[in-house]
């Protein structure tokens, strides 16, 4: 069991905006609520990969208001803009960049944040983003004599469960109140870009009946869900 009244500071490391709070946004809520430090490092700008489509201004224009949707959804989930990091990596082409580029980034961010937690993508993601993410994770919070980082891969919604067989068996459980829930859905609400409407798995009555299948897998009224990648006793 992770203590998580126990954390300090636990850093959250997803490809886009908006996959911190699909994956762990209730989570995030419930941590701040108990006065732990989270820090989000997001390292893709989260510009479509059809941006050819687009003009260059367009797409600029749209990193800027993502960005200030992002920054408004976390404040839903009590984090600050300071504890924010946004990268310049090329959304959903991420495979572009070597793996040492992104474990420079992150490492760079680890080491003026030491998290006493990892919270990031599952390596079978079918998004090659969230793919290099995990790799990248592992890579650089890799155990040394004085580094222990546990590190726990969370869901997607419309990505995880894509690549079938999904290989996604989650075993660990952070049960979550409803106004956690609902604070996660206001979050992911303030994306507008993003959300979506039912019966698409980000739209609110999909998260919400997710919340609920992960809590009864537990015996929780609601939970997000988590693979534990790396723990220490």
């Amino acid at each position: 069991m992770i203590g998580l009244a126990r954390l300090q500071k636990v850093l959250t490391f997803f490809a886009h905006p908006d996959d911190e709070t699909l994956a762990a946004g209730a989570t995030i809520s419930k941590l701040t609520g108990l006065g732990v430090e989270v820090h989000i490092a997001i390292p893709a700008t989260g510009n479509p990969g059809r941006r050819k489509i687009q003009a260059p201004v367009s797409l600029d224009k749209r990193i800027v208001e993502l960005r200030k949707d992002c920054h408004r959804a976390l404040k839903v989930l009590g984090v600050p803009p300071k504890h924010v990091y946004f990268g310049e990596f090329s959304d959903n082409e991420m495979d572009k960049h070597t793996v040492l580029e992104v474990v420079l980034w992150l490492e760079n961010i680890l080491g003026q944040v030491k998290p006493d937690l990892i919270l990031t993508h599952h390596r079978y993601c079918t998004n090659i983003d969230h793919r290099i993410c995990h790799e990248a994770a592992v890579v650089a919070a890799r155990p040394s004599i004085d580094k222990h980082i546990p590190i726990l891969c969370g869901e997607i919604p419309s990505s995880t469960g894509y690549l079938r067989p999904a290989q996604w068996e989650p075993n660990l459980y952070v049960e979550v109140t409803q106004d956690d829930l609902e604070k996660k859905i206001r979050a992911m609400e303030s994306y507008r870009g993003e959300v979506r409407r039912d019966p698409h798995p980000r739209s609110p009555e999909v998260l919400r009946a997710l919340a609920k299948v992960r809590g009864s897998e537990a015996g929780f009224f609601f939970a997000e869900a988590f693979v534990v990648q790396r723990i220490f006793g």
